[in-house]
């Protein structure tokens, strides 16, 4: 079996393919999505024979196989329109200790004409009930879609579990996406290598803040990377609280190259809560006259966490928490 052909030549790490193939390997299947021109009978596995679901396609997908999803059609007066689904990467197989789990490393990636589309252009995707995405399997690859989750519980919902059965917030990556509204990015039980890079972060119409909340319970929050995220207030509105919230146990957390709006109302860009935790925040940019005056740290309670290297209208700011 050769590798599938498609209309794309970048990788999703900007690097061109043979044969513009695109995660593609001769071990898996590669599905494709048309909300506006698919239909759930047919085979998925052509652009001309898609799914109209995304649920449908992550149900007929094994672990490694690759989603590609079409955007929705444009309507004058409305916009981009939305796929609006509660999907599920559930758990295949027994879920018992040592057996293999089937369903990790799928990859769900929104085709764009933009390599980073942080303005919402391309896939457009909303929730019908709660939250759009939830996800219980290691490895997921997300990539290049739109969130819309303003009332949702959650954006995207990394599962996890104190017995390590449910991994869904272990080795999964959040690449080029953009996420509007209060509904967050939010690992409740742990995570274990996630990486959430060049994704944009802008809040509810009213401030309301969505953002990342990384809590370590029974588990720990293990290396986490957050790298090139952009966070900003929703139609002139502040952030009205911090946009990247943990809570201890995090180790060896980086995050770096990231972008923040105006002062949040809660006065904390960062905050990180609770004891044990360590890593870097480094190189990030603030639209603050003076982290240092203004925010009085810009780390809360973080307990082994240092920043270094922060940007503000002033120039850079060393600090340590």
């Amino acid at each position: 079996m050769g590798l599938t052909r498609y209309p794309h030549g970048l990788s999703s790490f900007g690097i061109p393919l043979p044969d513009g193939g695109r995660f593609s390997s001769p071990w898996n299947t590669t599905y494709f999505v048309d909300g506006d021109n698919g239909n759930d009978g047919n085979v998925g596995t052509e652009p001309t024979r898609s799914f109209k679901t995304i649920q449908k396609a992550v149900n007929a997908s094994t672990g490694g196989d690759v989603i590609y999803i079409r955007p929705k059609q444009y309507k004058n007066a409305t916009g981009f329109q939305r796929y609006t689904e509660d999907v599920t990467v559930s758990i295949a197989g027994t879920g018992a200790s040592a057996a293999i789990e089937p369903n990790a490393l799928k990859s769900i990636i929104g085709v764009t004409p933009r390599p980073v589309p942080t303005d919402f252009l391309g896939v457009r995707w909303t929730f019908s009930s709660a939250t759009p995405l939830t996800n219980n399997v290691p490895g997921t690859h997300i990539e290049n879609i739109g969130f819309f989750v303003e009332g949702a519980t959650y954006a995207i919902n990394l599962v996890g579990s104190a017995s390590g059965l449910t991994m869904g917030a272990t080795g999964v990556s959040i690449y080029n996406c953009a996420i509007k509204g209060d509904g967050k990015i939010v690992c409740l039980l742990g995570c274990d290598e996630i990486q959430i890079v060049n994704c944009r972060f802008q809040t509810k119409y009213d401030g309301t803040t969505g953002g990342i909340n990384l809590v370590g319970s029974t588990a720990q929050c293990k290396r986490p990377i957050i790298r090139g995220c952009e966070f900003i207030g929703g139609n002139a509105n502040n952030m009205a609280t911090a946009p990247i919230t943990t809570a201890a146990p995090v180790w060896d957390m980086v995050i770096r190259d990231c972008y923040f709006n105006a002062v949040p109302d809660s006065t904390y860009y960062i905050q990180i809560v609770g004891s044990n935790n360590s890593g870097i925040v480094a190189n990030c940019h603030f639209g603050a006259a003076d982290v240092n005056a203004e925010l009085s740290g810009l780390v809360n309670g973080s307990s082994g966490a240092y920043a270094t290297a922060m940007y503000d209208q002033v120039g850079i700011d060393d600090m340590s928490s």
